[in-house]
């Protein structure tokens, strides 16, 4: 493109092309840039240019974060180009003697801090990639049985806004109250949470489109009955809890391992379980979509994948890259796969004795890939991570231009 003059000064190209460059690159170098002048700086700032280079990041370079709950083990990204680093720590989470993540999303990690067993923990937002963290205030409602909370964490397109939604429970671990954050106001409310009251929340979430969900237990269903394992959805914007009924599933979950995700921006379901004959590990990739059945019900679960027969138990974590992420704790069967020609059996095999054995499942072309990540064994957590420049303070909202 012929570049402009004003004035006879330096030449220069439009802004447009300048957002169009700066958005493509990484978080580091653009940090880096906001000291080259201040109309860079101004730019790299404004919510508009922020939303672009997330939009950007999330699209073409998604990466896959590794945490150890309750662990001083540095968490490890994973990169388009499978190169792992660490990500470093900021002085104020050091502070803290453990920290678990809770939940990820577009760029912000929803964090759980403890200093001491005595002590509850505190929640904290934090952007590694721009080194941000906030520690949000504490709740209205103070519960040192951790067991009898779970947190979820979310954005809300429609509002803006980021929230985190915190349940306690009383004996029987039946809902007894809900509080949500709100980080455009930095404070907590109590909401109704109409039908919960007899369900049962486990603690790892996922958030897709505006809502976030769990996966729960009926309480007054009996283990095995149907609907006893049910998903609670709840829409951050309007905050309000829907239940979801729990798919077809060829067998239970407690004869294999479920794990909520998300597939093109739909909740979906993987389910790693074993075959008839006990030789092989499958792994079931099920989505909650739009579609009337013959019972006129609008929204169902459909089976879109079904893996290959695979020779060890894999731990399904999220959906990376349209390929399945499983995890090989060393729960294996009988070894079934030709060493000598691995790629008959489409494994791509890095080393003998991983540490954390990490498998991909291509949905598309049903390819198998390998590799390890050092230094993370059992314990680890999984979750989709994408660098940001979505800041833990003050929500901003795009000026409307005149």
């Amino acid at each position: 493109m012929k570049q402009m003059r004003v004035d006879g000064d330096t030449p220069y190209l439009p802004e447009e092309i300048i957002r169009n460059i700066l958005k493509r690159l990484p978080v580091k170098s653009l940090i880096r840039f906001q000291c080259v002048c201040k109309h860079w700086k101004n730019l790299i700032q404004t919510p508009c240019f922020v939303a672009d280079h997330l939009h950007h990041s999330t699209h073409q370079n998604p990466s896959l974060l590794f945490s150890c709950d309750y662990s001083r083990e540095p968490l490890r990204l994973l990169d388009c180009e499978m190169q792992v680093r660490e990500v470093q720590n900021t002085p104020l989470i050091d502070s803290f003697s453990s920290v678990r993540i809770l939940g990820s999303s577009n760029g912000l990690l929803c964090l759980a801090a403890e200093q001491s067993d005595l002590s509850p923990s505190a929640l904290l937002l934090w952007n590694p990639a721009i080194r941000e963290v906030r520690q949000l205030p504490r709740t209205k409602t103070t519960i040192y049985v951790e067991d009898s909370l779970t947190v979820g964490f979310g954005f809300s397109p429609i509002l803006n806004d980021y929230k985190i939604v915190r349940t306690h429970a009383e004996s029987g671990y039946a809902i007894s109250g809900v509080e949500v954050y709100s980080l455009s106001t930095n404070s907590w409310r109590k909401i109704e949470f109409g039908n919960l009251g007899a369900v049962r929340l486990l603690p790892y979430i996922v958030s897709a489109n505006g809502s976030i969900f769990w996966h729960a237990f009926n309480l007054k269903k009996e283990v095995g009955e149907d609907s006893f394992e049910i998903i609670v959805s709840f829409d951050i914007a309007t905050e309000l809890f829907t239940l979801i009924p729990w798919p077809a599933l060829c067998c239970h979950t407690w004869s294999g391992i479920s794990r909520l995700t998300v597939y093109e921006d739909k909740l979906a379901m993987l389910y790693s379980h074993v075959t008839e004959d006990f030789q092989y590990y499958l792994i079931d990739l099920w989505v909650w979509e739009e579609q009337v059945d013959s019972s006129g019900n609008r929204w169902n679960w459909s089976k879109k994948y079904a893996s290959s027969p695979y020779p060890c138990m894999l731990f399904p974590e999220p959906i990376w890259r349209n390929e399945i992420v499983g995890v090989d704790y060393g729960i294996s069967m009988p070894p079934l796969v030709c060493v000598e020609h691995p790629c008959e059996t489409g494994l791509a095999m890095l080393s003998e004795e991983p540490e954390l054995g990490l498998h991909l499942f291509n949905v598309a072309t049903n390819e198998i890939k390998r590799f390890d990540i050092h230094r993370h064994g059992v314990g680890s957590v999984v979750f989709n991570y994408v660098e940001s420049l979505v800041s833990v303070g003050k929500i901003l909202i795009e000026e409307p231009s005149s």
